[in-house]
């Protein structure tokens, strides 16, 4: 979930670095140091601090382009955002170490002291991990400046001989960063032992470049002593993680209480809302709502006269040479007046042509989620939750580099089997059918197959994905609700596929179909049908229709107990129960925030007992 408590405006992550990258040189001169160590605002709630107008000026150089050239404002208002976004920080950052330290029974939050940090130190409120993941940062930081100033840009490293297009990811599909917390410990415990490497060839005159950037720029400060560890921009690149850190705890700690408050009863409200809601549809309303249709927005009733639903669309896409042969034949149609029959006979001989191969070649390169000793992807790259039912990469991959605890491992695509339209049609049915006997059904000049299948073998939308996402060359068939929407009264779609699609909505279950058209094979796969009066009455009954494993939950409302008990494996679940319950805390978490946002400005931000802001001071940066 996006943290949206407050609106928060985190600031000065790495203030320095918009100064020192973007000018790369002197920003003050000596004799107007002291003009900009001026205090231009004061924040007082459990501290005095002061921000000063070199801190402003910081800011404004680090961001302030965003203002300047994508808003459109002008300086001087840039200038006034950026000091208040500074205000409301100090705001924030002492209101949390205030709860923290002491607890707050209004909000649900008890005292959270970690270490013997003074107060009011962020770090004393964070855990050995949060301490570690704030150090990583700042350190990596200072390493990613002397990198920036290397002059050693030769060095790249080959990953494979192949060139793969970039092949479309899951929605889901992340890639965070993937150094776990024992490498970060390492990371630290080198860099505080050693410092940072300024012994090789290209590191040495890089360091002597940043220290005298930081020189320039006031920054090494009083107690450095030769050494970056020691100067005043790395302290303040921990000061400001660690409190990012503290904000974000401030935060899910609010958010917990939020959490802990949610029941499946409530739940269940929200849910016959949508439902009445939906009663209420005209056909129109209906229809478009097919279309916009989402895992988080789903349809749950219909009152429409006729089938309306979903097929999955897996096309197997000519090439262009194929495609050439396609435009001839489009005008040989044209000249010769072919009838249907004989331009199908035509255009099947072209598409004998066309094969099927693993499109996911650039995901290994890329290192997503693969694992060697499967041949398959894992985590946001897979759509199957049993390991078994996750399709493997059809090719052969060799490990280039072998993973350590610093560096991912490195793969080569070797080889990607290429299959015709019957090999194809048989992986098919051995992947999502288990080479189960499917009943034949009928065919014409554009159908080359047909199955009828009345229930969903296990995984059934899973495998379909992992299908789609391996072979299908047709980009709007990834990453979509439940595939292409058919209507009983209108064909958006050319004749060969919206007729398919008709008849696949009135064979239901898992059937599938193997169509021709001028782009290709479509293998056509039954998805969902909508009739007159259908619909899910509880949340129960919607829930069932899911593919999700209660974990020996008997009821949908212990399932939902268990999962806010462990909600971060709740969220990876990614299914409707957890959308459903995440919609109310956006909007008790919408309504929080404003209410607390407004007590922290009305009670802080604009009385002088706690802030103070000095307009004259800057007055000469904003005109």
């Amino acid at each position: 979930m996006k943290k949206l408590l407050l609106k928060l405006i985190t600031l000065l992550l790495a203030a320095v670095i918009g100064v020192a990258f973007v000018s790369g040189c002197k920003l003050v001169t000596e004799d107007t140091e002291r003009n900009l160590n001026q205090v231009v605002a004061t924040v007082n709630i459990n501290k005095k601090e002061n921000i000063t107008k070199k801190d402003l000026i910081v800011g404004y150089m680090n961001y302030g382009y965003i203002y300047t050239q994508y808003y459109g404002y002008d300086v001087a208002r840039t200038y006034k955002i950026i000091l208040n976004g500074l205000i409301e920080n100090r705001i924030v950052v002492q209101v949390a170490t205030d709860i923290f330290e002491h607890g707050d029974a209004e909000l649900g939050i008890a005292a959270k002291i970690e270490n013997d940090t003074p107060a009011p130190n962020a770090k004393r409120y964070l855990t050995e991990d949060e301490i570690t993941e704030a150090k990583y940062a700042a350190y990596k930081a200072i390493n990613d400046l002397l990198d920036s100033y290397s002059e050693d840009k030769s060095k790249t490293e080959i990953k494979d001989t192949l060139i793969f297009d970039v092949r479309t990811v899951p929605t889901d599909a992340k890639n965070a960063d993937k150094y776990d917390i024992e490498y970060k410990e390492n990371y630290v415990a080198d860099i505080e032992s050693n410092g940072f490497d300024v012994n090789g060839e290209y590191s040495r005159p890089a360091f002597n470049k940043v220290v005298k950037l930081l020189k320039t720029n006031d920054l090494l400060g009083d107690k450095y002593d030769g050494t970056l560890m020691t100067t005043e921009y790395l302290n303040q690149l921990l000061k400001n993680y660690y409190e990012n850190q503290l904000i974000a705890n401030y935060e899910e700690a609010i958010l917990q209480g939020i959490k802990d408050s949610l029941t499946y009863e409530k739940l269940e409200a929200s849910y016959l809302d949508k439902l009445d809601e939906q009663k209420e549809w005209s056909n129109k309303e209906f229809t478009d709502a097919l279309s916009a249709a989402t895992a988080t927005s789903p349809i749950v009733y219909s009152n429409q006269a006729g089938k309306y639903g979903y097929v999955y669309n897996l096309l197997l896409g000519i090439n262009d040479y194929q495609s050439k042969q396609i435009e001839d034949l489009q005008e040989d149609r044209e000249h010769e007046h072919l009838s249907e029959a004989d331009y199908a006979a035509r255009r099947k001989d072209i598409l004998e042509g066309t094969i099927a191969e693993d499109l996911r070649s650039s995901w290994i390169l890329s290192g997503y989620d693969y694992d060697f000793a499967t041949n398959k992807f894992t985590g946001d790259y897979t759509f199957a939750k049993d390991a078994d039912n996750s399709l493997e990469f059809q090719g052969t991959v060799r490990e280039v580099r072998a993973k350590t605890d610093d560096k991912d491992a490195v793969y080569a695509v070797e080889s990607v089997i290429t299959y015709g339209l019957e090999e194809f049609t048989a992986f098919v049915n051995g992947y999502v059918y288990n080479n189960e006997s499917l009943t034949p059904a009928e065919t014409n000049e554009n159908i080359y197959a047909a199955y009828t299948r009345n229930d969903k073998p296990a995984e059934y939308d899973a495998k379909i994905n992992e299908l789609l996402f391996a072979f299908s060359t047709d980009p709007g068939s990834l990453n979509t609700y439940k595939g292409y929407v058919i209507k009983p009264d209108k064909n958006e779609y050319v004749k060969t596929f919206g007729d398919a699609g008709k008849a696949l909505l009135d064979a239901g279950g898992s059937s599938y179909t193997v169509v021709a058209s001028d782009y290709g094979y479509h293998f056509m796969f039954f998805s969902e049908v909508w009739t007159a009066n259908d619909e899910y009455a509880t949340l129960a009954d919607y829930l069932d229709t899911l593919d999700i494993d209660k974990g020996g939950a008997a009821t949908w409302a212990e399932y939902f107990d268990a999962q806010k008990a462990n909600w971060e494996d709740f969220e990876e679940e990614n299914n409707f129960l957890y959308f459903l319950a995440n919609e109310l805390i956006s909007a008790k978490l919408s309504a929080k925030s404003s209410q607390s946002r407004t007590v922290l400005l009305n009670t802080y931000r604009y009385n002088e007992k706690y802030t103070t802001v000095y307009e004259s001071v800057y007055s000469d940066l904003i005109g």
